[in-house]
């Protein structure tokens, strides 16, 4: 049982390679890699990030038709290069502000008190700089597919366990969110991907497959749904705030309000948010 008395959620079934650091030169290097950046100053990573992102719009445009498409389909106003570049230099530094996660500027408002919620997440700016700040500020589980990489699982693995973020990997169930949420933990839905089994629901005014999990969860367990946005206000400094939405309806209806509030969060700060995933096929 947990504190209060409020059982505990069960273990996902065990993962003996999941979470374990590859052995090998490929793994050497980069834990050497991380460990340099976590040394650099945060200015002068951020001047390298600025270069990176430029060299990815000019040079090597990986996935940049993809993200040119969408945000042009969804926010035809948004200057493309301008939006797009800022957008790769925010998520270049946020991964070295990751690895200096101690020294950073981080507010959460609006999570006081806050126990067996349902939160609708997404990745706007600094999404894993924010979720460790989330899981340091609010008991904090989160539905997330396992990368496929084993380092990059591992790593990320170690740094969520370290600030408290309870993870749902791939292989977990809506079961294990209910668990969750009786214990008194938030549980945090990332809706802004696609997800190929659920239904075509408009998001920026387009059919887009979206996962019904965080409606459904409310409906069936009565909690609250509240919504998380963040954004950057400079190097190294970042805010969230959480904000209780109060909707009704089916699944359906509630998932597509949901949809509309977090494309509100997006066009207001267009560059925070990753244009580079598949969204709407």
């Amino acid at each position: 049982m947990s504190a209060g008395g409020l059982p505990t959620p069960p273990a996902l079934p065990p993962h003996p390679t999941r979470d374990l650091r590859p052995s090998g030169l490929r793994s050497a290097l980069l834990d050497a890699g991380a460990w340099i950046v976590a040394r650099v100053p945060l200015r002068v990573v951020d001047v390298m990030a600025w270069a990176l992102a430029w060299a990815w719009w000019t040079v090597l445009p990986v996935r940049k038709r993809v993200a040119v498409a969408n945000l042009r389909a969804a926010l035809p106003e948004a200057p493309p290069r301008t939006t797009l570049v800022r957008m790769l230099h925010d998520l270049v530094l946020s991964y070295a502000e990751l690895l200096q996660f101690d020294r950073l500027d981080l507010r959460v408002e609006g999570a006081e008190g806050l126990a067996g919620a349902i939160v609708l997440a997404g990745h706007g700016s600094a999404w894993d700089v924010v979720l460790c700040a989330a899981g340091e500020s609010f008991p904090t589980s989160i539905f997330l597919r396992t990368p496929k990489d084993r380092w990059v699982q591992a790593w990320l693995a170690r740094l969520r366990d370290a600030h408290g973020v309870g993870r749902l990997e791939t292989g977990a169930t809506m079961a294990d969110a209910y668990a969750a949420l009786a214990a008194g933990r938030n549980v945090l839905f990332i809706q802004d991907q696609r997800h190929n089994a659920g239904p075509p629901l408009p998001f920026f005014g387009r059919p887009a497959r979206t996962s019904l999990g965080a409606a459904v969860a409310a409906r069936k367990t009565g909690r609250p749904i509240y919504g998380m946005w963040q954004w950057r206000e400079g190097v190294g400094r970042h805010v969230i705030r959480l904000r209780r939405l109060d909707l009704a309806g089916d699944p359906e209806a509630v998932t597509t309000a949901l949809n509309g509030w977090y494309a509100e969060q997006i066009r207001s700060a267009p560059s925070g948010w990753l244009w580079l995933h598949d969204r709407w096929k």
